[in-house]
């Protein structure tokens, strides 16, 4: 099985493309073959839709569904939606159920219901519950394919059961076994290993694990996502309001859960939403970008009314105006710096609001530093292109004042956004943008109205 190079995908795909269009079926299968199944599904995924197509009318139903499964959902989407109703109910019979729900959720709802009609009756029941939940919950995120036993099989029976099931074949979805009461309540765990080496006749209830770490099925991602981080799962148990067994979340799903939430905060910061990417069209990307920039420009009026009231002393000493980006550009980059980990730790829960003073106090003190040494470095910028002592002392002392409030407020302001509950992904970087220019811009123009003798 070879392992190729993102850079040797186009290589293969083309090859690929030469035995669809020879409709050399064996061909395409010997060379699917032998890739490894992460790079056979990238390697799919790029290809035209029309070729896509006349690909997916080569392969078995069970091998179209393993290359669909690992690609992005907007491409599985994608690659469905050019099927027949019947082509595409057999395809998403053969995908692990939550995948086979994003699918169906992906698609406009007439033709999911479609696809749904023509589907096995109990393959359809499975997909139509994980579809009822909430989009952004645990239950969306779970596969009901997990081994749960009664508590009263003996470990010899428990085997057997593991045995006949499809699981067995898929040891990150068996290698716990849910132990659940007469009425389907979870009531305990097993790991495999705890099967051979206990007595073959006595019940699982005996040896099995209680206190079992679980969720909802209404609990939200995040939480899904820190309680995997804080406990270090290999798999979530999901349950109803009763307690009563429904599925799991695997450790693959919550690794992309994780990856997905890490990304969308960057995204945020950036006014940029998770789904955007390089295969939409232009008009849809620029209709999503253009609100946050339009509010960006709002904000920057603000932080340039400063600078008009100052205009009588910008007249008097035009060199101030050459510092004045770069005051609020270093000032900005500090800030953001602390808005970055501020972030971080509050999805981590590592800090919470209450920690105002403590997350201050340390911004104070990094500020207070780190605007000492950028403000000196600036300040003999200035000094040795103007040879004008004030003005380098004006414009370090700018930089450092400003420095130390926009660390702080960079800090602080993720965690005041939190305790009223409003996104500090989405709102701390326009917030901290606006104030550190604004006290930028007049920090350093009253300062040179101060001092404006010594500077011309």
């Amino acid at each position: 099985m070879n392992i190729i190079e993102p850079a040797d995908r186009q290589r293969v795909a083309e090859a690929i493309q030469r035995r669809i269009r020879g409709k050399d079926a064996a061909g395409v299968r010997d060379l699917l073959g032998s890739l490894h199944i992460v790079d056979a599904s990238a390697v799919v995924s790029s290809l035209p839709p029309k070729e896509q197509k006349s690909l997916f009318a080569l392969l078995p139903a069970r091998e179209i569904a393993d290359l669909i499964e690992l690609m992005r959902t907007d491409d599985q989407v994608a690659a469905v939606s050019e099927m027949p109703n019947e082509t595409a109910a057999k395809i998403i019979e053969e995908m692990a159920p939550d995948e086979a729900a994003d699918v169906l959720a992906g698609i406009p709802e007439k033709r999911s219901r479609e696809i749904l009609s023509n589907m096995k009756p109990e393959d359809a029941q499975e997909a139509k519950l994980l579809l009822s939940y909430p989009e952004d919950s645990a239950g969306a995120l779970m596969s009901p394919d997990a081994v749960a036993l009664p508590e009263e099989n003996t470990i010899e029976e428990t085997i057997r059961a593991i045995r006949k099931s499809a699981m067995a074949q898929d040891p990150q979805r068996s290698n716990y076994v849910y132990v659940t009461s007469a009425e389907r309540k979870l009531v305990g765990v097993l790991q495999l290993r705890d099967l051979v080496t206990h007595d073959p006749k006595i019940r699982i209830r005996e040896i099995m694990r209680t206190g079992v770490v679980q969720v909802a099925a209404t609990t939200e991602r995040h939480e899904v996502a820190r309680i995997f981080r804080q406990y270090n799962l290999a798999a979530l148990p999901v349950t109803n309001t009763q307690g009563t067994f429904l599925g799991i979340i695997t450790a693959d799903d919550a690794a992309e859960l994780i990856h997905e939430i890490a990304t969308e905060e960057m995204l945020k910061l950036e006014g940029i939403s998770l789904d955007e990417s390089r295969d939409m069209p232009w008009w849809k990307i620029s209709r999503r970008r253009v609100g946050w920039l339009s509010l960006n420009i709002l904000l920057n009026v603000i932080a340039a009314s400063v600078i008009a009231f100052y205009q009588d002393t910008l007249r008097a000493v035009i060199a101030i105006a050459v510092f004045l980006p770069i005051i609020s550009d270093m000032s900005g980059c500090s800030g953001m710096q602390a808005v970055a980990v501020s972030i971080r730790d509050l999805a981590l829960e590592k800090i919470f609001p209450k920690d105002f003073l403590k997350v201050l106090a340390k911004e104070l003190a990094v500020g207070f530093v780190n605007g000492m040494v950028l403000g000196i470095e600036i300040g003999f910028v200035a000094y040795f292109w103007k040879g004008i002592p004030f003005l380098g002392l004006v414009v370090a002392a700018g930089l450092w004042i400003n420095t130390i409030l926009s660390v702080c407020i960079g800090g602080v302001v993720p965690l005041l956004l939190k305790r009223f509950r409003v996104d500090p992904a989405v709102a701390s970087g326009p917030i901290l943008t606006t104030v550190t220019d604004m006290m930028g811009f007049f920090i350093v123009l009253s300062l040179t109205s101060r001092f404006i003798d010594y500077l011309v």
